[in-house]
């Protein structure tokens, strides 16, 4: 099996130069093992020692945030492309609010946990209401630009309409 994976410059010392390399695995996980062994040294600058991605490194499968499939349990199949872009720091932290409106068929999901835990922001729920037709709540969400607007796009994206609340604070 062939992937492709193209890699940021900053680890391209690792590949003797190279922008984009090939790999083997059938996920996530076996396709950085694969390279490690390729490429020595490369792993520990995705990953943390419990084989997670590291916070300040997003990994793309087909242009999609493994974060949002499966992370480093993501399949794979031949000719599909990985791409390894580390995270810009430096911006500015901010508070911003939002009304969501949830439609009944995702009342029940986690989904204010797991944008705190996939989009590294801090989550503040401000007010609710909550019935078993639609769920409306006032929430805050602290963090980098990018992890916030990350955050709203992972909402609407299982069908939370997201609204700004126009009091923004910036720290």
């Amino acid at each position: 099996m062939s992937i492709k994976v193209r890699i940021p410059t900053p680890l391209r010392t690792l590949t003797g130069g190279k922008a984009e390399v090939e790999s083997s695995g059938s996920n996530i996980i076996e396709v950085i093992n694969d390279l490690e062994k390729n490429f020595s040294g490369i792993k520990e600058r995705i990953c943390e020692q419990n084989d997670q991605v590291r916070r300040f490194v997003n990994v793309y499968l087909n242009d999609e945030d493994i974060r949002f499939i499966d992370n480093i349990n993501s399949k794979v199949k031949d000719g599909d492309t990985i791409s390894i872009i580390p995270a810009i720091a430096g911006g500015a932290r901010e508070k911003k609010k939002f009304y969501l409106n949830y439609p009944q068929e995702v009342i029940k999901e986690p989904l204010i946990y797991l944008v705190g835990k996939n989009c590294n922001v801090i989550t503040n729920i401000r007010s609710a209401s909550i019935s078993n037709d639609i769920g409306i709540i006032a929430i805050e969400l602290e963090g980098e630009t990018a992890d916030i607007e990350k955050a709203v796009k992972f909402f609407e994206s299982k069908g939370v309409t997201v609204e700004p609340i126009v009091l923004d604070v910036v720290e």
